[in-house]
């Protein structure tokens, strides 16, 4: 046990309601993340949501009792109580669950940063892998919504028609399809504009195949078991595709000016409000039981993300 800290001037203590478990999560126990903690003990958890307990000294603006979302950057969402400068917390609409709150930044504005770095033009192809993850789904969705054309890598073929139901336009099965002959006669030859990859490994240089001449990939994760991406070397040097890393961090940490994020998470709520993009809720657990949450969100088909609640 320990004691539950107190707010500084210019923080708030917050009751932590509600936090995902993201693959990001499990790789910094595994030590495996590209920031893997330096102090410890350490508490995993890079974002959650709950509500206000304390103000400290200057606090303007908010109010015991208030939900609001947090990105836990140094002390992780995992965790009862913590302090957080109250100009890093955001208020949630009223509008939108607990459960949908808690998964508001990682996966919603990696889809969303993604597609504006792409600048995918409308009617135009762009390609994923992982497509059945929580944030594959949402990737299908704004997508559509702007217009882009989706082909989607899954490894089951229960997954087609639950991701087709959605708005996806091309489902492609790994495991038994020739994803590049498939992703040809899908695009009549010109291959997609672009790609974003979060397996590595082997897929990867699949993905490099299947994008045209100049195209982006845009690798963000790493499901594979080994922590590396595989690309043709003729893809980079003669067709010059282009392989980058993307991280929502960095991607935020490149902004002008914090009008800018504001601008985006409202952009981002108003998306999650009218149902553009919905964050899959699946199975909650006690703080308590957070081996048994973990092992549920590593599971095949677990239905949507695993969440850590606790007692308002």
């Amino acid at each position: 046990m320990v004691s539950t800290p107190k707010p500084g001037a210019g923080q708030v203590l917050l009751k932590i309601l509600c936090r995902p478990i993201h693959p990001s999560d499990i790789l910094r126990i595994q030590g495996m993340y590209g920031d893997n903690p330096k102090k410890f003990p350490f508490v995993p958890g890079l974002e959650g949501m709950g509500v206000i307990e304390e103000l400290g000294d200057g606090v303007t603006g908010f109010s015991p009792g208030q939900r609001v979302f947090h990105i836990f950057k140094e002390v992780g969402s995992w965790q009862e109580y913590a302090v957080a400068s109250a100009s890093e917390i955001i208020p949630i609409p009223d509008t939108i669950s607990n459960e949908v709150a808690a998964q508001f930044f990682i996966n919603p504005w990696t889809v969303y940063g993604m597609l504006e770095t792409l600048d995918v033009p409308k009617g135009e192809y762009v390609l994923q892998t992982a497509a059945g993850s929580v944030l594959g789904r949402m990737f299908i969705q704004l997508a559509r919504h702007r217009g882009v054309k989706t082909i989607n890598l899954v490894r089951r073929d229960e997954q087609k028609e639950e991701l087709k139901a959605i708005g996806g336009d091309e489902v492609i099965n790994i495991k038994t399809e020739d994803v590049v002959e498939e992703v040809k006669k899908i695009t009549g030859g010109k291959l997609v504009y672009g790609a974003v990859d979060a397996v590595g490994g082997a897929l990867t240089k699949v993905v490099c195949s299947s994008v045209r001449n100049q195209g982006t990939i845009l690798c963000y994760g790493v499901l594979d078991e080994k922590p590396e991406a595989q690309v043709g070397v003729s893809d980079l040097v003669f067709r010059q595709v282009k392989v980058h890393g993307f991280h929502v961090v960095k991607w935020v940490e490149s902004f002008g000016s914090p009008d800018e994020f504001r601008e985006i998470a409202a952009t981002i709520f108003e998306l999650i409000a009218k149902g553009v993009i919905a964050p899959l809720v699946g199975e909650k657990f006690p703080l308590d039981s957070t081996p048994e949450a973990i092992r549920k969100s590593l599971s095949i088909g677990r239905g949507g993300k695993v969440l850590l609640v606790s007692v308002k």
